[in-house]
């Protein structure tokens, strides 16, 4: 009975001991999830803008997404140990100025409308699967000397560098010495695609395919884009949305003064005879620090289409102010000089005039969470 009585006296411990371990494991395992955004909005103002009636005039307004697109977001990893993770990510834009959701032109009023995927990562790389920025949007972020503001290297490619893609696997190599790879395949989701068709030739109606290479080090990057986009019919069909796109540039970084420099080549061989088959895009900008909190941004970016469409010049001027690492003031104007052909807008997403100018000038807070 004592001796019972003994092992019993040690067993419990040991239970207690087990259970403990168990709970710890789980806890362990469990997702660690964060939870981020940001709300940015502005007072914005636009000259020439053509009304419904046909007239024209200023605009003057509160919008959300001239710095920076609003948004909020999850993400989370687990460890799965071995040096393997999986992670996910789920993201939404949306309209400060009047609380709606952003989707994608694709996908209006999607919820998440820049981000949702899940993926697993690990010392041979990332692979990721679901909806995500398309290839190009982040390494165009980083050359960009505005960061991607309204008035920026999206503008005189009519937002051909800033899309999303559904239904997409990548994989990001890991980082060697600075050097890192990125591919991306978006399939069309259409009947038929990856199946011989007439000529023997392989549809892909609707995908988009992409790699990305980049070079970082502390004082420069250099980046090479190479992205297409197929319509429903798997052509090339439409400069400024199904087309296929090159982007070259880099970056220099000398004490307080970030230089930028770009090239971006369009061609769309299946357009219909008499419209723009192929556009040269150029930039070059500059950062640069006075203060800690005080940025200025200067930019200029021109853009050559063929078929008779012509040239237009973009020119921007801005500053960017940290009140905090979380808060921001910033000011920025700007105008787009059409050709006597060209209609491109001051700001992406805006209606251009054939041969006419408009200018644009924003202000606004961005707070980051």
């Amino acid at each position: 009975m004592k001796k019972a009585s003994k092992v019993a006296f040690i067993a419990k411990p040991l239970a207690v001991a087990a259970v403990l371990a168990c709970a710890s494991a789980a806890v362990q395992a469990q997702t660690n999830v964060t939870v981020y955004g940001r709300i940015d909005a502005g007072i914005n103002y636009q000259s020439n803008q053509l009304n419904a009636n046909g007239t024209r005039g200023s605009k003057w307004g509160i919008d959300g997404n001239e710095w920076g697109t609003s948004m909020f977001g999850f993400k989370g990893n687990e460890d799965l140990g071995g040096g393997l993770k999986a992670l996910f990510t789920i993201e939404s834009g949306f309209d400060a100025s009047n609380g709606s959701v952003n989707g994608s032109s694709s996908n209006p009023g999607t919820l998440w409308s820049r981000r949702s995927f899940v993926g697993l990562s690990g010392s041979a790389g990332t692979i990721k699967m679901g909806k995500d920025l398309a290839i190009q949007s982040d390494p165009i972020w980083a050359l960009d000397p505005t960061g991607q503001q309204a008035l920026s290297t999206a503008t005189l490619v009519k937002e051909r560098n800033w899309p999303q893609t559904n239904n997409m696997v990548s994989y990001e190599s890991p980082n060697f010495g600075g050097f890192s790879a990125t591919v991306m395949h978006g399939f069309g989701e259409a009947a038929g695609s990856f199946t011989k068709g007439v000529g023997s030739t392989v549809t892909t109606n609707g995908s988009r395919d992409g790699i990305s290479l980049a070079f970082v080090q502390p004082n420069y990057e250099l980046r090479a884009i190479y992205d297409v986009q197929r319509d429903t019919n798997g052509q090339y069909s439409s400069l400024f949305s199904s087309s296929k796109e090159l982007t070259l540039g880099g970056t220099l970084t000398i004490d307080k003064l970030k230089l930028f420099a770009g090239y971006e080549n369009l061609r769309a061989n299946s357009v219909a005879t008499g419209n723009p088959d192929r556009a040269n895009h150029y930039w070059l900008g500059a950062n640069y620090q006075i203060t800690p909190a005080l940025t200025l941004i200067g930019a200029a970016y021109h853009v050559n289409v063929n078929a008779g469409v012509g040239s237009a010049n973009l020119f921007v001027l801005g500053g960017n102010y940290s009140l905090s690492k979380r808060t921001l003031l910033y000011a920025t104007v700007g105008t787009v000089r059409n050709g006597a052909n060209s209609d491109f807008a001051v700001e992406y997403g805006g209606g251009g005039i054939k041969g006419q100018n408009q200018n644009a000038f924003y202000t606004g807070i961005s707070h980051s969470f």
